[in-house]
């Protein structure tokens, strides 16, 4: 890979040959981690983008597609949702799927003007943030407790909350006769004898997952607003909160380390007469708690035929007990600070990078066996804060889609992503459906690191063909 002349102020500024860079070296770190601007820099770049890209909208749809030319069919170079703030040019282009005109945004990509923004010529004041945090999870997420809980495009009058339970009766009665009719009867396939309630949007069963951004209520009952714009009765959810366990910063520290993935207490080696040896517990040492970081390991050893830690206080910890964390070479081609990551699927750990040294270690949760995580180097093909996924393991409900906003997602093969897991705390052991499971506040720190980082506003990015430079992702076994 040739070398690439760094520019010391941001892409936003590169992309208008600021500072002598030039334009084709500028694309190729769009939406890479931007050096530390001094205030001088900082204010000569946000003078540049007032004066390129003097309009401000706010997003007023659900979720809206940036484009990569002004055209519908044109691949996406990056998503936003409603509540977030962009910087447009001035002009717009008109086009046969968009009769209100296509205009450019900050830093990169199209928007159909009329899909759902509110445009204006003055800065935001007030409150000007999307709806999902700057959190671990950037939303709160519920379990809902019962089977077909109705979901309403607005809280529901009394009248028709009463009308949706009766008709719920009815479908439930039909389902021990038919389930396949009381499916497509819940779903408006079909009509039964009392109609479908036109204010329920669809109806969730038991084990779904909705991400929730604030309660309304109406006539003294509260209802969750999920982030769709849709409402959903609290008396049928439970808060889930996810798992505190998170990885630990490499700052200061050296690989290889362990992490206890089982809970238990060292063991002391035993030489037995006949030349065998024995492992017996050491009721003096104290309980080594399940995901704690093992400061004394030194080695892995075989004794006696049995895998085994080796700690330098002397004592022991059998093979399965503890993940051990190990450095490897970088990528080809891997430039100074690019950041990239390595998930090593037998040990269940991941360890960030950037270049040649390593930022953050944690343990992870892979694939099971029947749906292993692919071997290989990849690279990162679209990041969201947020997006809704299904098939995620036995921790998440079945095979159907069950999830709502699942946090800090990286896609960097196909339908397999690294995102966060609020809904188990297993960690350090295989338990996905070939997806890579970390911590919600592991994933939103990976999240952070990688390449491409979001611009602002957005809710997610791609890489393929966009210009945004790709983390890559070296999976092995």
């Amino acid at each position: 890979m040739p070398s690439f002349f760094r520019c010391s102020i941001t892409a936003a500024i590169a992309l208008t040959l600021l500072s002598g860079c030039r334009k084709e070296e500028a694309k190729s770190d769009l939406g890479a981690s931007a050096a530390v601007l001094s205030p001088a820099e900082k204010k000569k770049e946000e003078a540049l983008i007032d004066r390129m890209y003097p309009l401000h909208a706010r997003v007023t749809g659900v979720h809206l597609a940036l484009r990569l030319q002004p055209d519908a069919e044109a691949p996406p170079v990056g998503w936003v949702r409603m509540g977030a703030w962009l910087r447009l040019k001035e002009g717009r282009k008109r086009g046969p799927q968009c009769r209100s005109g296509w205009m450019e945004v900050h830093p990169k990509g199209w928007i159909c003007s009329g899909q759902g923004l509110e445009i204006r010529k003055q800065a935001p004041s007030g409150e000007t943030k999307p709806q999902e945090s700057e959190s671990a999870l950037p939303f709160d997420y519920y379990f809902v407790k019962e089977y077909l809980v109705p979901e309403f495009h607005r809280p529901p009058s009394r009248n028709e909350q009463r009308a949706t339970s009766e008709f719920v009766a009815q479908v439930q009665k039909l389902k021990s006769v038919d389930a396949d009719k009381a499916r497509k009867a819940a779903e408006g396939q079909i009509t039964i004898e009392l109609p479908r309630p036109a204010v329920v949007r669809r109806f969730l069963d038991r084990g779904f997952y909705v991400a929730g951004v604030g309660f309304e209520t109406r006539a003294s009952r509260r209802f969750l607003r999920t982030v769709t714009g849709t409402f959903v009765k609290e008396s049928h959810l439970e808060l889930r909160r996810g798992s505190d366990f998170h990885g630990v910063e490499l700052e200061g520290r050296s690989l290889p380390l362990a992490f206890a993935v089982r809970a238990g207490r060292p063991l002391l080696r035993r030489n037995k007469a006949d030349g065998s040896i024995r492992f017996v517990e050491d009721p003096e040492a104290e309980v080594i708690a399940r995901h704690s970081l093992i400061e004394g390991w030194e080695k892995r050893e075989e004794i006696d035929g049995k895998p085994m830690h080796v700690l330098k206080d002397g004592h022991y910890l059998r093979g399965w007990f503890l993940a051990v964390v190990e450095a490897i070479k970088p990528p080809k081609r891997t430039r100074d600070d690019e950041p990239w990551v390595h998930v090593d699927l037998s040990e269940q750990t991941l360890v960030l990078y950037r270049g040649k040294t390593p930022l953050f270690a944690t343990l992870v949760s892979t694939g099971l066996p029947d749906f292993k995580t692919p071997v290989g180097v990849f690279t990162m093909e679209r990041k969201y804060r947020s997006e809704p996924m299904s098939a995620l393991g036995p921790d998440a409900g079945d095979e159907r889609y069950r999830i709502d906003d699942v946090p800090w997602t990286q896609y960097f093969h196909r339908s397999m992503a690294l995102h966060g897991a609020f809904w188990h705390d297993r960690f350090g052991l295989p338990r996905s459906h070939g997806c890579v499971n970390l911590s919600p506040q592991d994933a939103q720190r990976v999240f952070s690191e990688t390449w491409p980082t979001l611009p602002p506003g957005w809710h997610g990015v791609a890489t393929r063909g966009t210009g945004f430079p790709a983390s890559r992702v070296v999976v092995t076994e």
